[in-house]
């Protein structure tokens, strides 16, 4: 996946405005099957797995027993007994080797599948015009289905990763750059690792290696949603003792009023004193401005409004503390 096609502005706009490709096949692709699967993926993952049809997706977390994230990721149900788990490239492994140890029978699908993100407000045009007689655009959001690319069975859903409509293509390896093709023919831009990153920074969404890390549980970061308590999902008995508690440090958002950019590492100031750090800063087409993700003690997070500085190397640039998203969708 290149940083850009034709620059990382232009692509971001195309998917705010029209619609866009990203080629994102670097994730990771698991099967999970079997009479163990259900059970295993229950105790891996912090959704309820077992709750979801086939023909369904969740976001989820995989955690280690205290609570520290593995990664984040999204299954599919396939099956009464065959789930996709989908993680981030880098965390593939752990997140395969978490998912062992509690039972599972796991196949890496990594080469098998490329997947194409088609987002934007004219992704549903676009997909109508490369497959006409598909029923993915009747989609519910986190719903998936079978489809159709140049004779090989692969499948379609409704999720994605930048606050736009639009879907996931998993296509079979030997018919991708067909679909790819196709989609560019219908009017899709392609778009490169850049505008993906500036597009999720926008909606607040955390980011493995940045929100999300191995010493980052899911309630510092804003993520309580996304645990099934009821379920016994590893790293619940930590957590809980964490909800009791309290977390030590919460994210929140920063928009700059000066011209600048903030950067991860960059300090984050309260009053002239120490508050944070940003974990992820980019300059935001949409907003015109700089955006930054930042943890601070919990006790010490500013209420929205609040006036802050970053230090972005020499110099210091003023905003205003807000939650995520940056931009109105």
């Amino acid at each position: 996946m290149p940083l850009q096609y034709s620059g990382v502005i232009a692509e971001h706009n195309a998917v705010r405005t029209s619609a866009g490709i990203f080629d994102v096949s670097h994730l990771g692709k698991l099967r999970v099957g079997g009479d163990t699967a259900a059970r295993a993926l229950q105790r891996t993952l912090t959704t309820d797995v077992e709750r979801l049809d086939p023909g369904r997706a969740a976001y989820a977390l995989a955690l280690h027993d205290d609570g520290g994230c593995i990664d984040d990721l999204f299954c599919y149900r396939m099956g009464p007994d065959d789930w996709i788990v989908v993680p981030n490239a880098a965390n593939n492994h752990a997140v395969s080797e978490s998912l062992e140890a509690c039972g599972a029978d796991v196949v890496d699908e990594w080469d098998r599948w490329a997947i194409i993100a088609i987002q934007g407000p004219d992704s549903f045009d676009v997909f109508r015009r490369s497959w006409p007689s598909s029923e993915a655009p009747g989609l519910a959001l986190h719903s998936w289905c079978s489809l159709d690319v140049d004779g090989h069975t692969g499948f379609v859903a409704r999720t994605g990763y930048t606050g736009e409509r639009g879907f996931e293509l998993y296509a079979p390896a030997e018919a991708a750059g067909g679909a790819w093709a196709c989609l560019m023919d219908c009017g899709a831009t392609p778009v490169g690792l850049g505008a993906r990153d500036t597009l999720r920074l926008e909606m607040g969404y955390p980011l493995y290696g940045h929100e999300l890390a191995r010493t980052v549980n899911p309630l510092e970061a804003n993520l309580g949603w996304a645990l099934a308590w009821a379920t016994p999902f590893r790293g619940k008995e930590a957590l809980t003792a964490v909800k009791e508690r309290g977390p030590a440090r919460r994210l929140f958002g920063i928009a700059c009023r000066t011209r600048g950019v903030p950067r991860q590492g960059h300090a984050v100031l309260a009053d002239g004193e120490p508050l944070g750090e940003v974990t992820s800063g980019n300059f935001s087409p949409t907003s015109g401005r700089g955006i930054a993700l930042a943890y601070a003690p919990s006790d010490r997070v500013p209420s929205p409004g609040r006036a802050v500085e970053v230090v972005a190397r020499s110099r210091r640039l003023e905003g205003d503390t807000l939650n995520p998203p940056f931009i109105e969708r």
